[in-house]
């Protein structure tokens, strides 16, 4: 196929050699202390430019939060609590851990303790300067409650906890949200965030018999210490027509994408428009639909991509749901050959691939990214990849800023298990750098860790492509990696496929902030051989934040630096 418009890789020579910037020292400001079975079980990243530590504990329910100033100093501390304690099955295995003998009892209790010592199930967001952690409560984890605890509480009580500018606690435990009328009706938390008054959960009500689906928002209130219902009048959606043939398992709910200050924000993906229309005949559609605190529509807009003539957006394979984007699976299930089956839920293998929207929190803009193939109409069986998009929305629908290129044929070159090619064994990241607003869209052709090569695509805050890296199977050594988690306005804990805000390198390169080559230096000279060594980064300003540093969990010290 012949491209009438530049490749990637002409892009990237355009845009030229980024400018030179200054080397970045990370200045040490405090050590902070662990318990031996403590770890950090997240940050939060605050409008004031403040960093909340939340230090969490294996052998105690309660969770230190401590407030840093923008300079690393400590403001304060303040003590909440965990209800439930994360188990076992809730840990995945980090495969690239393997020991035999003590050494494999040793790390079976770290394992243990570092799951224990999780902060999920807690749920932390921010409104304004102000944090609240949520906890809703599970039936079967209050049974493995003391019994003298466990007979004061009940299923689906709601711990909401809010800590202000300055460290004050207030605590309510909410009986139940208020159960739908029909016993025969459904409902499900899929998006949470927090307000003036309190806490809010956004919550799916679903009666399949009677064929009704109502969205709205749970409202609980410190003040009145009641739980509020609040309708939300978003847009049907579409049918599910019978007969759709390879389109019958397209998901096309409404997804929740995130919150601002009274903005809500929802998404998704439709093949018709109405129940009469026949899928695969018209353009696949990303709509965005925001509403206010009172669920009243503030914004929104929907969107074919308006991609080059003759190419349509098509499915990545796997893309994990990144900030606040969470869903409500549907599943289905499928043969597998002789009395065997396999389950999926629709998400992963339809339109959750197909493209996907990130919030940007700090601008209230939506981006949409994805890779395309040849085609005008959606076909799930073009599954080759020709290149990349991304879109960026103002939250009336207006183009801020837009690129769409084809892969390279020096980039095709390398192509071995599928990399071009748009299946369900195929991985895909993607992260906005909070310090430069640089975006980045990685794959990999395999999902299981330490297999296959590495694809990343950098393109600055105006979608102006920058580099793009490759790393083929046999020169990657995971081991001395760089992990940078970024502090958000949120830790979330429970959602369907999340993925933290996390930049995974090996080396820092051209158009990178300096503060990533003075981490990569901090993580090489430790050794290879710390597999839970990571680093959170806190922007607090466009060219300063905090780095906390934290070698081994659980136990140890944290490092405090600031740049």
């Amino acid at each position: 196929m012949k491209h009438l418009y530049p490749s990637l890789a002409a892009l990237l020579l355009a845009a030229g050699g980024a400018a030179a910037q200054a080397p970045v020292t990370l200045q040490t400001v405090q050590t902070v202390s662990l318990p031996a079975r403590g770890l950090l079980g997240g940050t939060v990243n605050l409008p004031n430019h403040n960093t909340l530590l939340l230090l969490t504990d294996a052998a105690t329910p309660d969770v230190t939060a401590q407030c840093l100033a923008p300079d690393g100093r400590t403001l304060w501390k303040t003590t909440v609590s965990r209800i439930q304690h994360a188990t076992e099955s809730s840990y995945f295995l980090d495969t690239r851990q393997i020991a035999i003998g003590s050494q494999a009892r040793e790390d079976k209790q770290r394992r243990k303790d570092r799951t224990a010592a999780q902060l999920f199930p807690v749920n932390v967001f921010s409104d304004g300067n102000s944090v609240v952690l949520a906890e809703r409560l599970d039936g079967d984890a209050i049974k493995g409650l003391p019994k003298d605890q466990a007979r004061l509480l009940k299923e689906g009580q709601t711990n909401v906890q809010r800590i202000d500018e300055q460290g004050h606690l207030t605590q309510v435990l909410f009986d139940p949200r208020p159960a739908p009328e029909s016993k025969k009706t459904e409902a499900i938390a899929f998006g949470r965030y927090a307000d003036a008054n309190g806490y809010a959960e956004v919550v799916r009500e679903t009666n399949k018999r009677e064929e009704t689906l109502v969205f709205c928002t749970m409202h609980y209130d410190l003040k009145t210490k009641a739980v509020r219902r609040t309708p939300l009048e978003l847009p049907a959606t579409p049918e599910h027509i019978s007969g759709m043939t390879r389109f019958r398992y397209w998901y096309q709910e409404w997804a929740y994408l995130g919150h601002r200050p009274n903005q809500t924000y929802f998404c998704r993906r439709t093949l018709v428009s109405g129940p009469k229309d026949k899928p695969g005949k018209q353009p696949i559609t990303y709509q965005v639909y925001i509403v206010d605190d009172q669920g009243k529509q503030t914004g929104g807009f929907s969107t074919t991509l308006g991609l080059n003539t003759g190419t349509l957006p098509v499915f990545s394979g796997r893309m994990p749901n990144p900030g606040e984007l969470n869903h409500i699976p549907n599943y289905y299930t499928v043969s597998a050959g002789r009395n065997s089956y396999v389950t999926y839920d629709e998400w992963n293998t339809s339109s959750g691939g197909t493209g996907s929207f990130y919030l940007d929190h700090a601008t209230g803009e939506v981006l949409i990214y994805g890779e395309y193939g040849a085609g005008d109409l959606p076909d799930l069986t073009q599954d080759e990849l020709l290149g990349f998009f991304e879109r960026r929305y103002t939250p009336d629908g207006r183009t801020v800023a837009q690129v769409q290129g084809p892969y390279s044929e020096a980039m095709r070159a390398n192509k071995k298990n599928a990399s071009f090619r748009g299946r369900y064994t195929r991985s895909t990241r993607f992260h906005l750098d909070p310090l430069t607003g640089q975006s980045q869209f990685s794959f990999s052709p395999l999902v299981i860790y330490g297999r296959g090569e590495d694809f990343d695509l950098l393109m600055d805050r105006d979608l102006k492509p920058q580099r793009y890296d490759y790393l083929s199977a046999k020169d990657k050594d995971e081991r001395s990696y760089s992990y940078v988690v970024y502090a958000q306005p949120f830790n979330i804990t429970s959602g369907y496929g999340l993925t933290d805000d996390i930049r995974i390198y090996e080396h820092a390169g051209k158009g990178d902030h300096p503060v990533y080559t003075a981490i990569e230096k901090l993580r090489r000279s430790t050794g290879p051989d710390a597999p839970n060594y990571q680093f959170y980064l806190s922007p607090t300003g466009p060219d300063s934040g905090l780095i906390i540093e934290q070698k081994d969990s659980p136990g140890g010290t944290l490092q405090v630096y600031k740049f």
